[in-house]
């Protein structure tokens, strides 16, 4: 007689293994308002800081997508998690790599706030506090200054660790990138005014010529111009987009994060944090 014990053992360990994976389901809009003063619901936007800031479901924290590797953790599993984007593509991946983490009460709100708004749901640009509906501040990696090698516009290379000992800001753009231009003449003006803090412009995917032309036509004074032609430092810093900015202090920490199009009253407020660090 044939022996099974140890197939039937391997066998129900991998469908234990499987077991162990979570499981979401897509839901509309409605669904979302029915439940969103459920004390046992959390709801998550999953969009860039700017985005979230721009407008919200309200109740729901700002956990990105792009930083999910160091908050996946943090979510309650014996609450229900609704995840929301802009259309829903963002909230799907975050789905996604969640059910793999385990999760088994997961919604993800199809159309996004788009389809919230579509439905004649109200918006809030009020910031709700991670700290107060998970019961601690998410958690996020303590990101410092890389040790990267890069070229400067017209010269040669220069390393990222040369610019310690003074407050850093280090912003990412392209020329195609019409928000990126739009915020450039505000750098420009603020690298001016602050004489004690160094402004890097690194390029990200450009050639010389083209950044060349840019300057050209724009004829912006921007000392510190890097070429990034791999991206590597959107990689590095996990940048969701052009433009980002990032405010390093001078022993290299990071400070502060704005993706999306910069104005004077945030960056006033950015540059203030830094001398205070």
């Amino acid at each position: 007689m044939r022996r099974f014990g140890p197939v039937l053992l391997a066998l129900a360990a991998l469908l234990a293994a499987c077991g162990s994976k979570g499981a979401y389901k897509n839901v509309d809009p409605e669904d979302l308002h029915a439940h969103l003063d459920d004390p046992g619901v959390v709801v998550v936007d999953v969009r860039t800081p700017a985005e979230y800031q721009s407008g919200h479901v309200p109740r729901a924290i700002n956990l990105p997508l792009q930083e999910i590797e160091d908050w996946a953790g943090d979510l309650p599993k014996d609450k229900t998690v609704y995840l929301i984007c802009n259309s829903g593509n963002r909230s799907t991946k975050a789905a996604e790599y969640l059910k793999e983490k385990g999760y088994k009460n997961l919604r993800n709100v199809t159309g996004g706030t788009k389809a919230w708004v579509a439905k004649g749901y109200p918006l809030s640009t009020a910031p709700e506090d991670p700290a107060k509906v998970l019961g601690k501040a998410p958690s996020r990696p303590k990101m410092t200054l890389p040790d990267l090698t890069l070229k400067r516009f017209g010269a040669g290379e220069v390393s990222l660790r040369k610019f310690l000992g003074r407050p850093l800001v280090v912003n990412l753009w392209a020329s195609w990138c019409p928000p990126c231009r739009a915020e450039m003449p505000l750098l420009a003006e603020a690298q001016s005014r602050y004489k004690d803090v160094t402004f890097l412009f690194v390029n990200q995917g450009e050639d010389e010529a083209t950044i060349h032309r840019f300057l050209n036509e724009t004829g912006l004074p921007l000392g510190w111009v890097l070429l990034d032609p791999d991206q590597a430092l959107s990689r590095i810093l996990r940048a969701g987009g052009l433009p980002t900015t990032y405010f390093f202090n001078a022993r290299g920490e990071l400070v502060a994060t704005h993706p999306g199009q910069l104005f004077e009253g945030a960056l006033e407020g950015y540059l203030e944090k830094l001398a205070g660090e």
